[in-house]
């Protein structure tokens, strides 16, 4: 069994529009030179007082106002009206385009158009040309004027998110090693300092066998321990590595997937998860997902060559570590890619995946074996122990059948390649270096990553990760005080209730569906810090060091599998609503359909997100606008299918949900097609759900603070805008965009604030600046 974890964080963008919308329209006319001076004087005013149409349009010939505007031309006025640019540095050097020269740009432009290349603020076409001459719209030209504002920082009413976080993102930085910095990585860094104290009081000390300090000293020391893990290699996985090559036929090649299970809690050909059945959520009921893929499916359809290139060769590094030769590691390489390829040409969207109509298709056992021409599944079933149930709920249909066509005789030599890839992967951590470096090199070539981490920092974050059963009961004593927890529950219990009366008050929805949201929201499960009762799991599992015949690999297989059996125990039984589904430091906070419950772990509990000693409109606009985020994930456009219980179940009048399904479709526009770093544009569609409960969390957090005496909205917004602070490689932002179903950091902030008019009132936002949206334009939803 194998059980996957994302995290969703974020990056760093552009942001709106002058005075007009932001979308790109492929039908917009070619904006003329007067238009585009119009756009300048109001966009560019404030950065250089006294700016006129006559300096903007020097040296054009009668000015010819009416005329459609060069791109050339569009782009010498917007350098002039600007004036001098910042030198890009921190986030802006990390997401423009440097070190492109044009091979267009006539020698009377040559200067202005340095001055932009130089800013990071310009993207070519392929052929190496800038589209000199190519017209150019409004709405990319305004693109242009956005990653100017981004620039400079220096004027909220532009540009409130960079104005609030300049000069953090300025001096920003990411860890060697790491993906992105900012709030969220900076927080959970604070958090895993306290966890690596609580380790490093433990480490090196003699305690009783079987107690909770033994094991996690004694794992961390495991961890710790290179020489040996080097020194043992591939050893602990050699005898699964020998089965998988020595495989003759399909059949064998299965009874060594199932042996991997049985003995390692692993498999590479049948992926199974148990959770609450989704129409029936207080049973707990089998899933099946199909065949993976170790890239996301844009990168495969795209035949993105880069992501190729580095998934290849990671790949055939991993095999040639195993024993390999080059050459037939390189050609069984580029093998599994095109069958991961044909896999995830026929998979479900990243959108479509949160979709209980999408994922949940239940098959009974016999429909179930038959779609595997070539396998006994139901043998599959009873060897992992999980044939107790009458059916398997089929997540990705088409994914699934595709992975049954190609389990062949005649496709033998690639599953072989495919399983040992997967079984190098997963076990990689830990064996040794030659193993992690391949996974070093691919996270560096693919998403931006420079430098690595020590071994210390990896062998505390196996060791938070793999005994967190221990170390959050830790955390939790230490750093979330009984007082803090209250308050947060106090908190919540206002959100809920400000919730209640924004359903009441809506003017588009009927009393009888009103009724039904309210009772869900009445029987919402809400968890705070950590849970009443501990889990107890690690409680089976011995960890030995290497002296005592043990090993990080054998540690980790030992808490993996009793993880795994107790998940199996699970199967056919009542849902556990109480447990806890997340470890106690995350930082983050979830809501779960299948529960209809909210989870707020320690970990996001602490500062800038929340502080006890904070004023209550700077914690309103962090974890109050968190809060009402996760209530909102209830009547996102995927929660709303599920009622009170957590069952998928229609609970709206025909009239209200085309309604909902209307304003669902004014958010994904509202959303949609905003540049989030040069050539790299945000989806309304994927990041509908989070962009819904992103409104209905700060509708709701700022209904509260309204009802305040003399509330500080300057507060509310800008702890708010510092929350998501954050910085990225541009590389991860890319892919980010077309897997993320969270909108970029900037655009949750700067294009959700602007449909309050208290943010207008605070700010004196007006028409012409850029965080500008008449009020006919806004949208909102609850």
């Amino acid at each position: 069994m194998k059980k996957k974890f994302l995290s969703l964080f974020m990056a760093i963008i552009m942001v709106l529009s002058v005075s007009v919308s932001v979308y790109a329209d492929e039908t917009s006319p070619p904006a003329t030179r007067g238009e585009i001076v119009k756009t300048l004087l109001m966009a560019a005013d404030v950065y250089q007082p006294g700016i006129n149409k006559e300096y903007v349009m020097q040296g054009f010939n009668d000015l010819r106002e009416n005329e459609p505007a060069k791109k050339i031309e569009a782009l010498v006025m917007l350098s002039r009206a600007f004036g001098e640019l910042p030198k890009p540095v921190g986030n802006d050097l990390r997401s423009g385009t440097f070190d492109v020269e044009f091979t267009d740009v006539p020698t009377w432009a040559k200067k202005d158009i340095d001055k932009l290349a130089k800013a990071g603020v310009l993207t070519g076409k392929p052929d190496g040309t800038l589209g000199a001459n190519d017209n150019i719209t409004i709405d990319e030209f305004q693109n242009m004027i956005a990653r100017v504002w981004t620039l400079k920082g220096s004027h909220l009413n532009d540009d409130f998110y960079e104005a609030i976080n300049k000069e953090w993102l300025n001096k920003s930085t990411i860890p060697a090693g790491e993906i992105m910095g900012g709030v969220f990585p900076e927080l959970y860094k604070q958090n895993n300092d306290k966890i690596e104290k609580i380790i490093d009081e433990l480490a090196g000390k003699q305690f009783a066998e079987g107690t909770k300090e033994q094991k996690i000293a004694d794992f961390y020391t495991t961890a710790l321990d290179s020489k040996n893990r080097n020194k043992q290699g591939i050893e602990p996985i050699q005898k699964y590595v020998k089965a998988i090559d020595g495989a003759k036929t399909l059949d064998e090649l299965v009874q060594a997937d199932l042996i991997l299970e049985k003995e390692l809690g692993l498999t590479s050909l049948f992926n199974f998860l148990i959770m609450n059945d989704a129409k029936n959520s207080s049973e707990n009921a089998l899933y099946y997902s199909g065949l993976t893929t170790g890239l996301d499916k844009n990168s495969f359809v795209t035949e993105d060559s880069k992501a190729k290139k580095a998934y290849i060769q990671y790949m055939s590094r991993l095999l040639v570590a195993s024993g390999e030769e080059k050459s037939a590691a390189n050609a069984h390489a580029e093998k599994v890619y095109d069958m991961e390829k044909s896999l995830a040409s026929v998979s479900l969207e990243p959108h479509e995946q949160g979709d209980v109509n999408k994922f949940y298709n239940p098959y009974t056992i016999k429909q179930f074996d038959d779609m595997f021409k070539t396998i006994d599944m139901k043998q599959v079933l009873k060897s992992m122990k999980v044939d107790s149930v009458d059916k398997v709920i089929v997540t990705d249909v088409k994914l699934a059948q595709k992975g049954a066509d190609l389990l062949t005789e005649t496709n033998l030599n690639v599953l072989k390649a495919y399983s040992k890839v997967q079984l190098l992967m997963a076990t990689s951590g830990s064996l040794s270096d030659e193993f992690r470096d391949a996974a070093n090199e691919f996270s560096a070539t693919l998403y931006g990553v420079t430098g690595k981490k020590t071994d210390q920092e990896i062998a505390v974050a196996r060791t938070t990760g793999t005994m967190s059963g221990y170390l959050e009961q830790m955390f939790a004593e230490k750093h979330f005080s009984p007082e803090a927890k209250k308050d947060v529950e106090q908190m919540v219990e206002k959100l809920i209730a400000t919730y209640e009366e924004r359903i009441n008050s809506l003017d588009w929805m009927s009393e009888t569906t009103k009724d039904k949201a309210i009772k869900k929201l009445d029987t919402m499960i809400v968890k705070i810090g950590y849970p009443d009762k501990w889990d107890t799991t690690l409680d089976k599992v011995a960890i030995k060091t290497y002296d005592e015949g043990g090993s990080l690999f054998s540690n980790t297989v030992s808490v993996n599998k009793a993880y795994s059996d107790n998940m199996k125990a699970e199967l056919g039984k009542p849902v556990d609503r109480t447990k806890w589904r997340t470890s106690v430091y995350t930082v983050n906070a979830f809501y779960n359909a299948l529960n209809n419950e909210i989870t707020f772990p320690a970990g996001i509990l602490q500062a800038p997100f929340y502080d006890i000693n904070a004023k209550p409109e700077a914690n309103y606009g962090a974890i109050g606008m968190v809060i009402g985020h996760e209530i909102s994930h209830a009547f996102d456009n995927n929660g709303s299918a599920y009622d009170e219980n957590g069952n998928a179940n229609n609970w709206w009048t025909e009239e209200d949900f085309k309604k909902f399904k209307e304003k669902n479709q004014e958010l994904i526009e509202f959303y949609n097609n905003i540049e989030i770093i040069p050539g790299v544009l945000n989806d309304g569609q994927l990041t509908l759900s989070e962009n819904v409960a992103d409104l209905g969390g700060m509708a709701a957090s700022l209904q509260v603070v309204s009802n305040m005496s003399n509330p500080d909205y300057k507060a509310y917004f800008e702890s708010n805008a510092e929350m998501w602070k954050s910085t990225t490689t541009k590389e991860f932002a890319a892919i980010l965009s077309k897997n993320d179903v969270h909108s970029a950091n900037k655009i949750r902030v700067n294009r959700t604030i602007v449909n309050f008019q208290q943010f207008y009132d605070t700010y004196g936002i007006k028409p012409g600046d850029g965080m500008y949206v008449a009020p006919e334009d806004r949208v909102s939803i609850w």
